[in-house]
């Protein structure tokens, strides 16, 4: 959607922030129990007719800690679940009150502090020209050595060739993603079919839950829009001031 024509011409527009939160988050637990595991390439490797028990060793989630990049409501939905597996949960967020607590074992603290502590660190901001690239050369070197990186929010968020050049070396152990910088990724893709990578075609939020969350929430903007004049969740705020 055009923001600025929509604004110009009076048309708000709103967003279903909500919808999907609980979809994203699971599929966010899953890639990281996959990754953790390595459940797709033990998967691919059984039905290739072989069986390889040594190779496919992994890591528990319980005991290991967990940093979460932008706590918003997927952020928090992940970190609960975290904490029910009985990991430590780290959080960085710029747009977080520091002393803001979201529950026991939940720690805020910056980017930096929480990189050189994270076993697994799972991505949830928004794209912005603060978070583009996000993770790269310079942020990685700041990861503990073997961390796993997830990411189920946005691609622009990480250097793709850095994060291929980190797995190469063995500074990171793996990573999970379902979003990457172009969709669908280009032939020779540095990070599809990388032997370290979990990836998924942009499935965060595809359930067929979430796509009857994100329906209702929107007729009831709407509704709630055109029978009280009132609006939430509008991305074009200033057109309310037209």
């Amino acid at each position: 959607i055009d923001l600025a024509k929509a604004t110009d011409r009076g048309i708000v527009v709103m967003n279903t922030p909500g919808g999907n939160t609980v979809s994203a988050a699971e599929h966010t637990f899953g890639l990281m129990v996959a990754l953790a595991r390595h459940i797709p390439q033990a998967h691919a490797s059984l039905s290739a007719g072989h069986w390889d028990r040594k190779t496919f060793t992994g890591v528990e989630l319980h005991g290991k800690t967990l940093g979460v990049v932008g706590f918003g409501r997927i952020g928090q939905a992940v970190a609960q679940r975290a904490l029910a597996f009985g990991m430590t949960v780290l959080a960085n967020d710029p747009y977080i009150m520091s002393d803001l607590s979201y529950g026991t074992g939940v720690e805020l603290l910056s980017l930096d502090a929480m990189l050189a502590r994270a076993d697994f660190v799972t991505l949830h901001s928004i794209v912005s020209d603060e978070t583009r690239e996000m993770i790269n050369a310079e942020t990685i070197a700041k990861m503990k050595d073997g961390a796993r990186l997830i990411n189920v929010a946005r691609g622009q968020l990480i250097n793709e060739a850095d994060l291929a050049q980190a797995l190469d070396s063995g500074k990171l152990a793996g990573a999970a993603l379902d979003v990457y910088q172009q969709e669908p990724p280009p032939e020779n893709h540095p990070l599809i079919g990388h032997p370290k990578v979990v990836h998924t075609p942009h499935l965060g939020a595809s359930t067929s839950d979430a796509q009857v969350a994100v329906a209702v929430e929107a007729a009831e903007l709407l509704i709630t829009a055109l029978r009280k004049e009132e609006y939430s969740n509008v991305v074009n705020p200033d057109v309310l001031t037209v």
